[in-house]
């Protein structure tokens, strides 16, 4: 029987833990307090899903295990990027289980669509089968305005009735007649104007910014208690200064050295969600900030609350730690 469940955050990590299946990892890159939802319609072949969040998140992730998804941006703001690609109302996301990827928004999102595995994907007709094994080559597909707003309203209005008459779906038949036929409708109107024929894959040079900014952003998550600066990132990613910084900024949106503080404040409010015995000073340290009054000021900015509520928000006790 389909289950409805549904989520309210005010952290990206708590958000994440939210998506019921996916195998994600989330990391605030904008400032202010973070408001997230998650709203899922699951069942035994799939699920449909729609997100969303008001600040800028680097979301890293992948689908369940023999599952394909697509998805379409309700709302997105400009400069967001995904599969190395703008991120736009008239794009189509589609996933596949043998792939990790990177999505970066600039502020809100908002996200609707359905995943499905793919004992239900294997049932489509030959052409539509063959489409969408090309469509995930692409990872991220231009649409006309019509189509992407046809498929926006399609998954809309399958969601907001399968929750109204969620009891119509005791068994598993009208499970996967919801699943088959909301996949079927997505890509027969995706097919009708996406310009995959014309659009080629990532360009190879875009590829190669891809991979640089992926090898810098490895080599800092795995040394965020180390005392690294830009010439090790460079020297990780195999890259000049220059390049780093201008691939940052293509697809992040960022410098390095702005993406590794928000790294390292991820970090630290992880820790203090988690922990009450590490003293403030002693955490700022070990992140590389030059004293607790640096760390909290960047905190407030990041967060929009200080150390100190965040360990009350999550009940730690903040006494002792004098911030």
């Amino acid at each position: 029987m389909a289950v409805l469940s549904t989520a309210h955050s005010h952290d990206v990590d708590d958000q994440a833990r939210s998506l019921e299946g996916f195998r994600q990892f989330y990391e605030q890159l904008g400032r202010g307090r973070f408001h997230g939802r998650v709203w899922q319609l699951m069942m035994d072949e799939g699920f449909l899903l729609r997100e969303a969040a008001n600040r800028g998140v680097r979301q890293h992730f992948s689908p369940p295990p023999d599952h394909v998804a697509l998805a379409v941006p309700m709302a997105v703001q400009p400069g967001s990027v995904f599969g190395g690609r703008p991120l736009g109302r008239e794009s189509l996301m589609v996933l596949s289980d043998r792939e990790e990827y990177d999505l970066i928004s600039t502020g809100e999102l908002d996200v609707i669509g359905l995943c499905v595995h793919r004992d239900v994907v294997e049932q489509l007709a030959p052409a539509k089968l063959e489409w969408l094994r090309q469509a995930q080559g692409e990872r991220n597909l231009p649409l006309t305005p019509e189509v992407a707003s046809a498929i926006r309203q399609m998954l809309l209005a399958v969601s907001e009735q399968a929750e109204r008459r969620i009891d119509s779906l005791a068994d598993a038949a009208a499970e996967l007649e919801l699943l088959s036929s909301t996949l079927t409708q997505t890509l027969v109107l995706a097919m009708s104007a996406s310009r995959a024929e014309s659009a080629s894959a990532i360009p190879r040079r875009a590829d190669s910014r891809m991979k640089v900014v992926r090898r810098a952003v490895e080599f800092m998550r795995a040394r965020l208690h180390e005392d690294i600066g830009i010439p090790e990132v460079c020297a990780a990613a195999c890259a000049s200064r220059r390049t780093l910084q201008y691939c940052f900024e293509e697809f992040l949106h960022t410098t390095p050295q702005a993406y590794l503080r928000a790294l390292r404040l991820n970090e630290a409010r992880r820790s203090l969600k988690t922990r009450s015995d590490q003293p403030i000073t002693e955490l700022a340290s070990g992140l590389g900030f030059a004293s607790a009054s640096h760390f909290t000021r960047h905190y407030k900015l990041m967060f929009d609350e200080l150390p100190s509520e965040t360990l009350k928000a999550y009940g730690v006790n903040g006494g002792g730690h004098g911030i």
